[in-house]
């Protein structure tokens, strides 16, 4: 998916929430499974939108191994 984060154009992967654990969080992306160290904020927001939809789809960069919580699509 293409993206736009803090004004760059840039590509991400799309993952599902596979399982949170205590300082990363495990994603299921088109390769396989991902687990990406998130600080306790970036946790808490995933937390809330696995509540809210728990098949959502999160931007991640794979390559970097970082959610991308504040892009919007291009």
């Amino acid at each position: 998916m293409d993206m736009y984060v803090n004004g760059k154009y840039r590509m991400v992967d799309l993952g599902y929430v596979k399982e949170i654990k205590e300082t990363s969080v495990i994603f299921i992306v088109d390769t396989g499974e991902v687990e990406i160290n998130v600080d306790e904020i970036t946790k808490d927001v995933i937390e809330t939108i696995c509540q809210a939809d728990g098949e959502a789809l999160i931007p991640l960069d794979v390559k970097e191994r970082v959610v991308v919580l504040d892009g919007e699509p291009a």
